[in-house]
């Protein structure tokens, strides 16, 4: 989904000697940011335009606190969306790990899956629940997560601590990557977190990313890739990194870099984990008639033909069958 930026537009008039000011801008944060309690009761105050903050990530279905569970309970689901602190995240580029005080601020949005060209996803409309996590020596044990009442806009009021008794201490002790948190799920900070070692020793992992299977094949070959491929589909069968068209997706990132060996090699691969399906062996034939390599190009051309009623008749079906025997009459000449 793109970002647009937003311009502020100015109206001139015509006999104006200079412009109008301008409609004040939102407000954003500037300077550290830092967790200010009720010093009676505790309580945390709400932070000011967090939405102003460092953008993290949004997840779909990962909510366990209470306004996310009656959600999915009454059918409907829940999105969250985190934002940190702006000082926070500039400390944990630099050191992999979370400074003291920082915030993260967590937005639970229910999901909407129908309306305007809407087919099959899902997006964000009211807000159910606003929480937090603080890092901050004053809370035992230094972590501590609060919910704060919200209307449509935001925060109501101060935040509670949640008692150290419910399940999120617990979740976060045992399953976090960085410290408290899920860092894992942070995708442009978990590689931060990793080139520094700040990554929990005991953390069960997750999937690599395509990117992170292309930077080890660049690194260290494809044995190498494949090895990591491997073991990511025999524990997590259901990954990303199983998924046929994420490897296509891989093969000719490799071929646009000139890196045709290891393309036929992960095309191959390919072809081995998926023999049933003709974008594969197209991809493979496409690749090797590139490089030359016209026997392996026919072979596997003629493969791909033998297979393509794997596909439902359609428009997808119909432009691989074209191309496949359209590379089929050149190879014969």
């Amino acid at each position: 989904m793109k970002r647009f930026t937003l311009l502020t537009l100015l109206a001139i008039g015509c006999a104006a000697p200079a412009r109008p000011p301008a409609a004040p801008a939102p407000a954003v944060v500037s300077g550290p940011v830092r967790p200010v309690f009720d010093p009676a009761s505790g309580e945390l105050q709400p932070p000011q335009d967090y939405r102003s903050w460092v953008y993290l990530t949004s997840g779909y279905q990962m909510s366990y606190g209470p306004a996310a569970v009656a959600a999915n309970e009454g059918g409907v689901g829940a999105y969250d969306t985190v934002f940190v602190d702006p000082a926070a995240y500039a400390g944990f580029m630099k050191t992999g790990t979370w400074p003291e005080h920082t915030m993260f601020v967590l937005e639970i949005r229910a999901a909407e899956k129908t309306g305007s060209i809407v087919t099959s996803g899902r997006y964000q409309t009211d807000l159910l629940a606003i929480e937090a996590e603080i890092k901050d020596a004053r809370i035992p044990g230094g972590w501590g997560f609060f919910t704060f009442p919200p209307d449509a806009s935001g925060p109501t009021g101060p935040a509670k601590r949640i008692p150290s008794t419910e399940a999120c201490y617990g979740c976060h002790a045992a399953n976090a990557a960085v410290e408290n948190t899920f860092t894992q799920f942070y995708p442009t900070l978990l590689p931060v977190a990793q080139s520094r070692g700040t990554v929990r020793p005991d953390f069960v992992g997750i999937p690599p990313s395509v990117t992170q299977v292309h930077a080890r094949i660049a690194q260290a070959g494809f044995a190498a890739g494949r090895e990591m491929i491997d073991a990511a589909v025999a524990k997590w069968p259901e990954a990303t990194i199983a998924r046929e068209v994420s490897l296509n997706r891989l093969g000719y990132a490799l071929v646009r870099e000139q890196k045709i060996d290891a393309a036929i090699e992960l095309f191959t691969d390919v072809v081995r984990r998926f023999p049933s399906s003709p974008n594969a062996w197209d991809s493979l034939a496409e690749t090797c008639e590139g490089a030359g390599k016209l026997d392996e190009a026919r072979a596997a051309n003629a493969k791909g033909l033998a297979v393509i009623d794997q596909l439902p008749a359609g428009p997808r079906r119909e432009a691989l069958e074209q191309a496949l025997r359209g590379r089929a009459a050149r190879l014969a000449r």
